[in-house]
């Protein structure tokens, strides 16, 4: 037998030997366990950043990510909102169970609240849908077939150089086919959700175009299959697809209708 097959014997051995991880995929985590994990990491969050806790930028914060929360349809999750006083760094990121850090770097592209409420959507639609919680399990089975992949060579008697490449390859091979194009596809139900969400909210959804846009151009850019986020463009795209329903979602809303 050669080297190859035994690669290959090695490498399906060990996907059949992954099905015992395959229901570690965020569904069977309960609300009040995400609160809690949220919580655990909240307070870790909070020990090493400096917060704003007053003045215009805090409670534009604090009033879209209220309004954000009362259409999110998740009354169980101790939503919480905080304004990271880091005015270089353009960023925002969700803990389980709906715990928001934005970054007041963020306003360089965030002009008014309707562009922000564009960044809370996409923050809250990861919470609602557990995209952090997965993707940590889907990490985790990563690394479980990967080791895996080592047992199953050495039974098959590979050799260490062979084994060396096939790890390699695997480790490129996992990232890029497994691991980032799950994570783009969050990102693009993330923006979606979102766009749904701020619409309801009373925001207008047309902003998200003017913020995702101004967004995409901050930065160096590499190709869309090395990144965990999608290119500019398919987000932009994404939501023009999208933007139809949103505005019908837009018009209906309480808060749209008060002005």
């Amino acid at each position: 037998m050669n080297y190859l097959v035994k690669s290959v014997l090695a490498v399906t051995t060990a996907i059949a030997l992954s099905g015992c991880v395959s229901g570690l995929g965020g569904g069977n985590v309960s609300p009040q366990q995400e609160n809690a994990l949220g919580a655990q990491q909240e307070r870790q969050v909070l020990s090493k950043v400096r917060l704003i806790r007053s003045g215009r930028l805090y409670n534009a914060v604090r009033n879209v990510g209220s309004r954000i929360a009362r259409v999110s349809g998740r009354p169980d999750f101790q939503w919480r909102y905080h304004l990271v006083n880091n005015p270089r760094q353009a960023n925002a990121f969700v803990l389980p169970g709906g715990k928001v850090f934005v970054y007041s770097g963020l306003f360089k592209y965030a002009a008014n609240e309707a562009e922000l409420a564009a960044v809370v959507g996409h923050e809250v639609a990861h919470a609602l849908r557990s995209h952090g919680v997965k993707g940590a399990a889907r990490k985790q089975k990563a690394g479980l077939i990967g080791a895996l992949l080592q047992v199953g060579m050495g039974v098959a008697g590979v050799n260490t150089q062979t084994a060396q490449q096939v790890n390699r390859v695997y480790g490129q091979g996992a990232t890029l086919g497994y691991i980032r194009p799950y994570s783009r596809q969050n990102e693009t139900e993330a923006d979606s959700i979102g766009l749904m969400l701020m619409a309801k909210a009373g925001y207008d959804p047309r902003a998200a175009l003017s913020f995702w846009a101004k967004f995409g151009r901050q930065g160096q850019r590499v190709p869309e299959y090395l990144s965990t986020h999608p290119a500019p463009a398919s987000r932009i795209a994404n939501i023009r697809r999208l933007m139809p329903r949103a505005l019908a979602l837009y018009k209906k809303s309480r808060y749209a209708r008060r002005r």
